[in-house]
């Protein structure tokens, strides 16, 4: 008889700087200096195209979903993307869009003048250059493939930490067999509407907010 080996699939597993159910460290609360913590995944399932990551909270012992809140709201996030680095969003601003782009992306290429400048003054043909090769690096990364956030509990589009002791705090992160395609600032029940039917894999971590 021939045996086949079948090797299981880990499944989606999502880690950050504290353990499922224990304390939010104060750097991500909303009255502290409310950055978003580092969060990082492994187990992607397969084909999976996208991903997207909603953090509610909640109140001890509450069980109406109206009382929650949504903290933060990430979608369209590439495949390519395993990890969310910490103050990525919060505290009025965000680099999510730039999200699975390399480190120079966007950047302005190093172009030397070999003729240097004089009193500010730079060569017109390597300025021309210059700029061609930023727009040819900026074009090749379009908007509609980059992450975007959606609009929180509090009318703002990037992590907003929670403040109130007592709660918890529940990081869902969802791998996506395509993308949403929805616009940046799209509010929660958007996001879960266009997820329908492309879910292939969910995990989740929640923090005490002490």
């Amino acid at each position: 008889m021939l045996a086949i080996l079948v090797v299981a699939r880990a499944p989606l597993k999502l880690k950050a700087n504290f353990g499922d159910g224990s304390e939010l460290p104060a750097d991500h609360r909303g009255d502290e200096d409310n950055v978003s913590p580092p969060i990082s995944w492994t187990g992607a399932p397969k084909n999976t195209e996208s991903y997207v990551l909603i953090v509610d909270s909640s109140a001890a012992g509450a069980d109406d979903t109206k009382a929650s809140k949504t903290h933060w709201l990430v979608y369209d996030i590439p495949k390519e993307v395993t990890e969310l680095r910490e103050e990525l969003s919060g505290a009025g601003s965000s680099d999510v869009a730039r999200l699975g782009m390399k480190d120079d992306a966007g950047q302005a290429p190093v172009v030397v003048d070999p003729m240097g400048s004089i009193d500010g003054w730079v060569d017109p043909e390597v300025k021309a250059m210059q700029d061609m090769i930023y727009g040819a690096v900026d074009a090749s990364f379009e908007d509609r493939n980059r992450a975007k956030e959606g609009s929180n509990s509090f009318g703002a589009t990037y992590y907003k930490g929670p403040k109130k002791s007592g709660s918890s705090l529940t990081f869902k992160l969802y791998a996506l067999s395509g993308r949403l395609e929805l616009q940046r600032g799209a509010s929660r029940d958007d996001v879960i509407k266009a997820m329908k039917g492309k879910v292939l894999g969910k995990a989740s971590l929640t923090a005490r907010v002490a």
